[in-house]
């Protein structure tokens, strides 16, 4: 085994320069029994390719010699390739792996070239770094993910663990990473530099001062439902007291709602879609007042054939009601049957003496003319809230829904509007799918929330846990 003088031994820029927790005892074991491994160095050049800690050991021993094996002429990316597979198999930090992981599947693609999706070739992709490595592909792909985030969001290797590390990047991923992805892309293909624009107030205020008519493609609306959750919530102890509403009456979520429908109704595009969340007990209603009172017409009709005795009665309310549909100035066409998101759990309620639902009811509807649906869609959707522990408003609706009814219902760069933002998810989702939006909300402990949520700072550390490799 050819032997050299340590101070012959050039050493570069390494992936890892930390001699670790076990260094002492490999360094006992060195000046006790001897180098069990050589040291790997490029003779060309006598840098040092593999064995950093061991050269180490050799230089606080004060051992002049040391035990090497020769690799010919190697390339820069060749010696770069030895050290990285050497080290992998360290106890590396979590963010140590992912980096380490993820300079090898470069390194490899830069020499074979990277693998074609749909195409057979010679190229490298995931799987064969997975194999190469003895881990999932989806490990290769979530350590390239992180390496990504990691230089955008240095603070994310701080992490105690691959698995909160990942929990935050689900997070990061929704608001910072791609909202400035959206950004770039808007830029690129000359769009708005900023894709969404949020606003603390009033919201008919605001939407009547600030939008234009016929400019929003899609209105997500999400009004407080007006079955007083502000009081049943604090009659349940400290997870009641995390409501959200401070008033949720019948008669303010009502006017609420009647006085935002005709301003949400000027700013849609004719052919612009709204989707509504009411409580199912208000459907009826709700469908009667957004579709200019026809129920109403129908059911006097009705009643007024049905029961001679009452017939001048109704014949008078009707006259009232048509009286007053001609006053009207806005109306909007309305799916009679709603879309029904079920949830993992029951929500609100007196449930002492009601079952608790499991599900929401959502009206779909359109200013004037039908536009399409994008793709064939169920009208039930099964989707999990998130964990209460990661929400950012108590009522907040799941990213996968609100993006689904985004992806549905508009196009690329087109604008989304919720006036009742809440935990703001609506821009989230805009965002995520390439949309602009406009959101607003009167809470200004929710609107500063929404700031952070989409600046990306308020990502949780997510759970205490084990490092996992899948």
């Amino acid at each position: 085994m050819p032997k050299i003088k340590v101070e012959e031994v050039i050493i570069t820029s390494r992936a890892r320069m930390e001699l670790g927790d076990d260094y002492e005892q490999l360094k006992e074991s060195i000046d006790k029994r001897g180098l069990i491994h050589p040291i790997l160095v490029n003779k060309k050049d006598m840098t040092l390719v593999a064995g950093f800690r061991r050269l180490s050991c050799h230089i606080d021993l004060n051992l002049g010699i040391i035990e090497c094996k020769f690799k010919e002429d190697l390339t820069g990316m060749e010696k770069k390739l030895y050290e990285l597979e050497e080290n992998i198999h360290k106890e590396l930090t979590w963010d140590e792996k992912a980096k380490l992981r993820t300079e090898i599947h470069n390194l490899y693609q830069k020499i074979h070239g990277e693998a074609v999706k749909g195409h057979k070739s010679e190229g490298w992709g995931v799987e064969k770094s997975a194999e190469l490595l003895n881990v999932s592909a989806a490990t290769i792909s979530q350590d390239t993910a992180l390496v990504h985030a990691m230089e955008i969001l240095p603070g994310l290797k701080d992490m105690a663990s691959r698995r909160q590390a990942l929990k935050v990047l689900d997070k990061v991923n929704e608001t910072a990473i791609l909202t400035e992805l959206a950004r770039r892309e808007a830029e690129k293909d000359q769009m708005v530099s900023i894709p969404y624009l949020l606003y603390h107030g009033d919201a008919i205020d605001i939407v009547s001062k600030r939008i234009d008519n016929d400019t929003i493609d899609l209105v997500i609306f999400d009004p407080p439902w007006g079955i007083d959750v502000h009081r049943i919530a604090s009659s349940r102890g400290p997870r009641g007291e995390k409501t959200s509403y401070k008033d949720d009456t019948e008669e303010s979520a009502i006017k609420l709602t009647m006085n935002l429908l005709p301003e949400l109704h000027r700013v849609m595009k004719e052919d612009a879609h709204l989707y509504m969340f009411i409580g199912m007990q208000y459907k009826d209603f709700y469908i009667d007042l957004l579709s200019g009172f026809q129920k109403s017409i129908e059911m006097c009709e009705i009643m007024a054939v049905n029961f001679p005795n009452l017939s001048l009665h109704y014949d008078n309310l009707l006259a009232k009601i048509q009286a007053h549909v001609e006053t009207l100035t806005w109306k909007f066409h309305v799916e009679e049957i709603p879309l029904i998101w079920v949830k993992e759990g029951g929500g609100f309620t007196d449930f002492e003496n009601k079952f608790m639902p499991r599900y929401e009811t959502i009206l779909f509807c359109s200013r004037e003319r039908v536009r399409p649906l994008n793709e064939p869609t169920s009208n039930v959707f099964n989707i999990n809230r998130p964990l209460t522990t990661e929400r950012y408003h108590t009522q907040e609706k799941p990213i996968e829904l609100i993006e689904r009814l985004i992806k549905v219902s508009t196009q690329p760069n087109q604008i989304v509007l919720d006036p009742c933002a809440g935990s703001f998810v609506t821009t989230v989702a805009a965002t995520l799918s390439g949309r602009r939006s406009i959101a607003i909300d009167n809470n200004k402990e929710a609107y500063e929330k929404g700031l952070a949520r989409i600046s990306g700072l308020m990502a949780e550390d997510g759970e205490e846990g084990e490092e996992s490799e899948e």
